[in-house]
């Protein structure tokens, strides 16, 4: 039986008896014929085919039912060699009481899964009882009313299950990462990354060697030009060759000029005219002062040397240059037929297999011709916003030889800036001011106009070099460019000779068009789908930022409770959604940017990064419980053993200084807020979140592209908040405020983490035991059944300490259900662990860590009802979040049903999707797959519009009250949404700003 057959319940045969012969069995006995008692001996071992499989208690997001819900289950499985008639067997998790489960047949080694919800009428798959989670008792009963499997279900972690590994006759264990309908696999391992698959494929290209080709014979193997010194000729060829029939000539070189001709430049003079060079040998062609003086002049060093051989038209070879650092030679590596690279020493005379590479130099306009030093890409790739991505902008100029410019990203936002400056010689404008930004803009149009939106006569072809986070190199071009299949294989091979490794590169459509235009010239270049910079992934980052502290491996489970600090770099086997203050974080499982941990890192400034295997990684595995510096980057990290010295001036310019964060705090008002009447200038009394949410009721207008339909927004209804005032009350009254006063005069408390993790638990006991006051409790009790009935209802935190200038302190609180009438979830339990839970120790630690008043620090509630059975549900930000000056895209987390986007159960994945709306060229790119939807779209194309519609009409209301100076150039909103019922109803049920933390907006107002 192969792994890929165990397949889930989806692939059951309602056709009772498929696969059998011969007599049909008389049919099983009645349920009330069997007494579904234990043995008194107990369980035996498990006997028959049919056998309990997989076993969840406390289902979190590990996997959705076909109406979403994230219900409890039990699989089974089928490990005879026929098929079985589930219509025989009995589950059931008491003695005495079983159900019978329904006609259907199921073939060998498939699963089959069945929800334990109670809930028998949404299907024959659910099951008429639920399992409990402080542990169950699962029996199997055969068609001979014998038990056939019994499994006794330990407490389960959160989204963890109880599982044989491997299927059918391995050891039942607690494995973190559940696998229904999916094989269990031999040991309980994370499930792989969330690639995506290349699926758009191209007919292979071969690459001719050498690339570039050289004419020959003689080539230019060598020059040391700063200082004055020589130039190198090879003989290539396989015949002697005389001297007295090439020239050698030196050139100045501009932006914009054509290659030199064989007239231009200064020539320089044979050491012997009438010499012959041998095959194999060189000859070092003395170069003075004065033959660089045009060099020297320029304001970098620019220029060509080219040898001409007489009667030919095109040069025997030509190396081009600039930005040439003092005392280095530029040699070709290896000999004759490699790129030239630059070298800490000159080698005249010499092979230059001896070549010590020059590690960096500097690029001072902000540009390069050709990739020279191992440093040059990154250089050039500084100030890119991406993540998972760096890339580096090129022009290849067609009216100037196809000269190649690799243009700073730093320097130069567009394509257009440079050219307008350094090739059309025009003044610099500001774009930061208006004016002079308007005029940019003209020139810029119609630049676009004669660059990119027509083929013929285009003077430039405009793209980027890309290296991505899994290895992948690309060339790329804009999406809303019209290039075509022929004009993108000319800028590619343009490109490549000016990089080191041309063979690891290849182009990379972006649009559909892009794919349709390379099918005319696939086969005659190196072409890959776009999905392939996902493919394969082992390294994601999250938050490039540097960090120190101690390299520590800690289970996910254990990083609640687990001694950490600021001085602690954590590695971890899988996404925490509870975590301690830590320095920085590695996680072995994927992430999403907007999941809690990552939103905290942005918050701290800390790196965190995923990578595959990182307990095992070469580069970590000789630093654990050693002093580390990490650096997580764009498309790599760089991990080292760092010394103390360097660590604690570190530490200490982290360290707050200047006064407190002061958080507002209004504590006149009184009573319930119904948030219809509120707005978000309201959030001074009943938070952040709350206020957030009262002036999504005040939305009306969408953009132009949307349907107006769309507005007013559907937003939770008859919600309402209470203000900081009644939890001011009650943290005084309940001797929590007066106990946490004396709390922090203890050094301890502050010093040692066991001490204050201690404190904090008496400062919540008491809030928890005292009773909340009879009369507001009264009138919150009285607003849920006026407004809701009996419907359940979320609680949720909306403290003060949220969205603040410089602290997000979001996914530090907890917000929960309630219920009036029921015990178990009563409205004033709910209530008190809301409040309570502003003094989570995380959230106390955090708030320490961002300087913020701990004194001011208060929490308010927002009510409204409990969503339950939504067909999906995510978050949305009004900017690329992968790309953050791109506010002209939006990204999208989308999750099939109930299934948490920003707290996942352990291994799960979602969908994430870039948008492109109108006017620009619309499209969707997908970086990751919900591993959820059994393979299907989260979202259609239609919903996604429309959320893409939501995010603009929401940014463009907020900005006047969220960034009314304009002062932030990264400005974005975030939303949370859900698609309601049957029909899909959109519903967004928060909307807060958005922080890239630490990231800072480029100075040139490039933002678009």
């Amino acid at each position: 039986m192969t792994r890929a057959a165990r397949v889930g319940a989806g692939l059951l045969s309602l056709a009772v008896g498929v696969g059998c012969s011969g007599e049909s069995p008389p049919p099983p006995p009645e349920p009330s014929a069997c007494d579904f008692v234990v043995p008194a001996a107990g369980a035996p071992a498990p006997s028959g085919d049919l056998r309990i499989n997989e076993v969840m208690t406390g289902n979190d997001g590990a996997w959705v039912d076909e109406l979403g819900e994230t219900d409890d289950f039990i699989e089974l499985v089928n490990m005879g060699q026929g098929p079985l008639k589930l219509g025989e067997y009995y589950l059931g998790d008491e003695s005495g009481k079983a159900t019978r489960l329904p006609a259907l047949t199921l073939g060998p080694g498939r699963t089959a899964l069945f929800w334990a919800d109670d809930t028998p009428g949404q299907g024959p798959l659910h099951l008429p009882f639920k399992l409990s989670s402080s542990g169950a008792r699962v029996m199997l009963w055969s068609a001979s009313c014998g038990l056939a499997d019994l499994v006794e279900v330990p407490e389960l972690p959160r989204s963890e299950s109880y599982a044989r590994l491997p299927d059918g006759t391995g050891e039942l264990s607690i494995c973190r990462y559940a696998t229904p309908e999916r094989a269990n696999g031999e040991t309980c391992d994370p499930p792989d990354p969330p690639n995506l698959d290349d699926n758009v494929r191209f007919a292979p290209f071969q690459w001719p060697a050498p690339f570039p080709p050289i004419a020959g014979p003689l080539v230019i193997s060598e020059l040391a030009l700063r200082p004055a010194g020589f130039v190198e000729v090879l003989n290539v060829g396989d015949a002697p060759v005389a001297l007295d029939g090439f020239a050698l000539r030196l050139s100045a070189l501009s932006p914009g000029q054509a290659p030199p001709g064989a007239d231009a430049g200064v020539l320089l003079a044979w050491p012997e005219p009438a010499a012959t060079l041998g095959p194999g040998e060189r000859v070092n062609v003395p170069v003075g002062a004065g033959d660089t003086a045009e060099l020297e002049a320029s304001p970098d060093f620019e220029g060509a040397a080219t040898l001409w051989q007489a009667g030919q038209p095109a040069p025997s070879d030509r190396v081009e240059f600039m930005a040439w650092p003092e005392g280095a030679s530029l040699a070709r590596v290896p000999d004759a037929i490699g790129p030239p690279r630059f070298c800490e020493a000159a080698s005249p005379g010499a092979a230059n297999g001896g070549c010590e590479p020059l590690a960096e130099r500097a690029l001072p306009s902000g540009r390069a011709r050709r990739l020279e030093t191992a440093a040059d890409f990154a250089e050039l790739a500084k100030g890119g916003t991406e993540v998972g991505e760096a890339g580096v902008k090129f022009v290849v100029d067609m009216a100037a030889g196809d000269a190649v410019h690799l243009l700073s990203t730093r320097a130069w936002a567009l394509h257009y800036t440079w050219i307008r400056e350094h090739i059309e010689k025009q003044p610099h404008l500001d774009r930061c001011d208006p004016e002079q930004d308007a005029e940019f803009d003209v020139g810029w149009g119609l630049f676009s106009q004669s660059e990119y939106y027509r083929v013929e006569g285009r003077r430039y072809l405009l793209g980027t070099l890309v290296e991505h986070a899994n290895g992948t190199k690309t060339v790329e071009f804009s999406p809303g460019d019209q290039i075509i299949g022929a004009q993108m294989r000319r800028a590619f091979f343009a490109a490549m000779r000016a990089v080191p490794d041309p063979q690891a590169w290849a182009i990379r459509p972006t649009a559909g068009r892009q794919v349709a235009e390379l099918r005319a010239v696939e086969g005659t270049a190196p072409i890959v789908g776009p999905n392939a910079p996902y493919v394969g992934l082992t390294y994601q980052p999250l938050n490039p930022a540097v960090g120190f502290g101690t390299l520590t491996f800690v289970p996910a489970r254990e990083l609640e409770t687990a001694e950490l600090g600021p001085n602690v770099i954590v590695v971890t086997d899988d996404v925490p959604n509870e975590t301690a203050f830590m320095g920085g974080l590695i996680t072995e499982a994927f992430q999403t940017p907007l999941a809690h941990v990552n939103v905290l890192a942005r918050g701290r400034a800390t790196p965190n990064m995923a990578l595959r295997g990182a307990r095992d990684h070469d580069r970590l595995r000789g630093l654990f419980g050693k002093l580390v510096r990490l650096e997580v980057r764009a498309t790599d990290f760089d991990l080292r053993e760092a010394t103390a010295e360097e660590a604690d001036a570190y530490w200490e310019a982290r360290k707050p200084k200047g006064e407190r964060l002061s958080p507002a705090l209004d504590l006149s008002v009184r009573g319930i807020v119904p948030l219809d009447a509120a707005a978000y200038s309201s959030g001074d009394s009943i938070g952040s979140k709350a206020a957030g949410m009262a002036e999504l009721y005040r939305v009306s207008e969408v953009g132009r592209y949307c349907q107006p339909s769309l507005v007013p927004l559907f937003v939770p209804p008859a919600a309402f908040a209470i203000p900081f005032a009644h939890y001011m009350d009650h943290f005084e009254a309940s001797g929590a405020a007066a106990l946490l006063a004396e709390l922090e005069q203890d050094a301890r408390f502050r010093a040692d983490p066991h001490e204050r993790a201690e404190g904090l638990s008496r400062v919540r006991e008491r809030m928890m035991r005292h009773p909340v006051d009879a009369e507001i409790l009264g009138e919150i009790t009285g607003a849920i059944a006026e407004r809701f009935g009996e419907r359940r209802v979320r609680l949720r935190s909306s403290s003060n300490t949220e969205d603040l200038a410089t602290f997000n302190g979001a996914g530090l609180h907890t917000s929960t259900s309630g219920e009036l009438d029921v015990s178990s979830s009563s409205i004033e339990d709910a209530l008190r662990t809301v409040w309570s839970s502003l003094w989570n120790m995380r959230a106390y630690d955090e708030r320490e860590f961002g300087h913020v008043d701990q004194t001011r620090a208060a929490m308010a509630v927002l009510v409204h009802q409990a969503w339950q059975s939504e067909r999906a549900q995510g978050v949305g930000i009004s900017r690329n979040a992968l790309d953050a000056i791109r506010d002209s895209q939006y990204y999208i987390n989308a999750q099939i049903g109930e299934a948490s986007v920003t707290n996942p159960a352990p291994g799960v994945t979602s969908d994430e999707i870039v948008y492109t709306p109108p006017p620009r060229a619309t499209k969707v790119d997908y970086q990751a797959r919900s591993s959820l939807s059994r393979g299907r779209d989260v979202l259609s194309f239609q919903e996604i519009q429309q959320i893409g519609c939501a995010l603009e009409a929401i940014h463009d209301h907020y900005r006047p009250l969220v960034d009314p100076e304009g002062e932030n150039r990264l400005y974005a909103m975030q939303i949370e949404w859900k698609l309601i019922g049957p029909e899909r109803r959109l519903l967004v049920k928060q909307a807060r700003p958005y922080s890239f933390g630490a990231l800072e907006a480029p100075g040139d107002c490039r933002e678009f």
